[in-house]
């Protein structure tokens, strides 16, 4: 039996997934109907075949991916921030190793917390909770009735016979053109957008950002002879400026359109990027490796907060000068198996090592791993764990945001067990985690830890700050802060206008792949401790 899900044919192929031109033209009364089809359709995805509103690959291009890893030059994603001339940014863009997710399939689950109150909500619960139909409606209208993504039509801009048919000036004189020259064709289309002149970009393609648009006024749209159907997004705003989007007839909404679920109904959980982990340990276990009086047994890494399992597949990747033995712990019984004897971890590990080229090579050369299914804060306590105390080469983990994300409703999670306050969690989970991984790891050897500050309502919880506190006070020296860039989202990079900076708290610039332009990007810090 297989323990991850495959491409998702069922959701590509099901008849939710319309042509754009049947959702732009539909009636509110028709909208309404589909949007709450596509609901269910999702939620009988999800639950009964595994599947979430991801896209995934098959079984051999899974494979294929995997085969990628192990040679992947991950030493390239080492950059500078044009903003401090540090060497101390990680930029890594591929999607490679992505497939790790489809063994996770609650990742989309998570809730996300706002409050201590522990009432977020994931994406999930946006499908299947009838009182959020009316959000997912006035959502699912702006990104695909409205197509506020450009993923299906886009603005015409002057002068672009190569892209939008005519070399136009006006957009009146677009119009005509297309009416008299290209309407019988039946081949593509456009819509009407109105327009406010005061509103700001929205950021969800930097590529049409500062561009020159056709235009028309409202005098114009009621004398032109424009088909009703191109006005049916006309009455949602009130406006004298109206965009001209042009479309060819055929496009599906999904498989690109499901990344609006992902980055416009809430936030939603991320696994860590595998490369990104692959890159950390070799950069971190290299000197074991070049010091010839050191042991040349197992690298061992321990990782307190196995997640989703991006950082095990980071470690079943490390190339073949070093061979590691991976320990991760995590309570999350979403990650059992069906008899309850195995976890996800496990099959993924079993699978990476078995399908790979890597195993099927002449000299095949696997690395290993062990689960643990307890809590970081109490696993010290556990007799074959207790086995690698003073034995740990490397400790790298993303940990919990105290209760920023419901990985899930076990009352083994942390968020759950020290619930009261932040400083509860932290003497209850932060600080016994720390002090393991500190006893755990031998010396002349690194601690690397992903946190960042986080916000609850009106209250920043300093979860940098205390982490740095534990471990300094537990003897471990600070050596640097490592920015870990993340994908650019649409709407996520907004300027200050008094400042031109971003208005998000950490961010960092860094060149474009050509060097020729420059773009501000969110970070999260990774800190670095060495243990002398």
């Amino acid at each position: 039996m297989k323990h991850f899900y495959e491409r998702n044919d069922y959701i590509l192929e099901h008849d939710i997934n319309k042509k754009f031109e049947e959702v732009l033209w539909m009636s509110e009364d028709e909208f309404r109907a589909w949007v709450i089809d596509m609901r269910e359709t999702i939620v009988y995805s999800w639950d009964e075949l595994g599947q979430p509103p991801r896209v995934g690959w098959n079984e051999q291009d899974i494979i294929k991916q995997m085969d990628k890893i192990e040679s992947f030059p991950v030493h390239q994603f080492e950059t500078v921030d044009e903003l401090t001339g540090e060497k101390n940014l990680i930029r890594n863009t591929s999607v490679v190793g992505n497939c790790v997710n489809q063994w996770f399939p609650t990742m989309m689950k998570t809730r996300i917390n706002y409050t201590p109150k522990d009432d977020g909500r994931s994406i999930y619960n946006h499908f299947a909770e009838p009182e959020l139909l009316e959000k997912v409606i006035k959502y699912a209208r702006r990104h695909f009735k409205r197509d506020s993504f450009y993923h299906y039509s886009l603005p015409v801009r002057a002068n672009d016979k190569k892209n939008f048919l005519f070399h136009c000036e006006t957009g009146e004189e677009w119009i005509k053109q297309f009416e008299a020259e290209e309407r019988q064709y039946n081949r593509s289309d456009y819509w009407i957008v109105p327009k406010k002149e005061e509103a700001e970009y929205t950021g969800y393609n930097e590529e049409l950002k500062d561009q020159q648009w056709l235009s028309l006024n409202k005098k114009q749209v009621d004398a032109l002879n424009i088909p009703d159907k191109c006005k049916t997004n006309m009455n949602y705003i009130e406006s004298d400026n109206f965009q001209i989007r042009y479309f060819e007839y055929g496009q599906k909404l999904f498989p690109i359109g499901l990344k609006a679920f992902r980055v416009s109904f809430c936030q939603y959980a991320v696994n860590f990027p595998p490369l990104t982990a692959k890159y950390l340990y070799e950069k971190y276990t290299q000197h074991i490796v070049e010091d010839e009086s050191d042991s040349k047994d197992s690298i061992v890494i321990y990782d307190p907060s196995a997640g989703w399992g991006g950082r095990l597949l980071g470690a079943l990747g490390i190339r073949d000068d070093r061979t590691v033995h991976y320990i991760g712990t995590d309570p999350n019984t979403d990650h059992l198996i069906e008899d309850g004897t195995s976890t996800k971890y496990e099959d993924f590990g079993k699978f990476y090592n078995t399908r790979t080229s890597r195993a099927k090579s002449l000299f095949p050369h696997a690395h290993s791993f062990q689960i643990f299914r307890q809590g970081s804060e109490c696993i010290r306590d556990d007799p074959e764990f207790r086995q690698f105390r003073a034995r740990v080469d490397l400790v790298f983990t993303s940990p919990p945001y105290w209760g920023k994300e419901g990985y899930s409703e076990d009352a083994t999670q942390s968020y759950k067990k020290f619930s009261n306050s932040y400083q509860q969690w932290v003497e209850g989970f932060l600080t016994p985690t720390l002090e393991t991984a500190v006893e755990w790891l031998k010396p002349n050897r690194y601690l690397l830890w992903n946190v960042a500050n986080v916000k609850f309502g009106k209250d920043m919880m300093p979860l940098e700050d205390s982490s740095r506190e534990i471990l300094e006070s537990l003897g471990m020296k600070y050596v640097e802060t490592l920015k870990m860039t993340l994908a650019q989202m649409p709407g996520g990079n907004r300027i200050d206008t008094d400042t031109g900076l971003p208005k998000t708290e950490s961010f960092c610039k860094v060149k474009s792949a050509d060097g020729k332009k420059e773009m501000y990007l969110k970070y999260e810090p990774i800190l670095v401790f060495y243990k002398p």
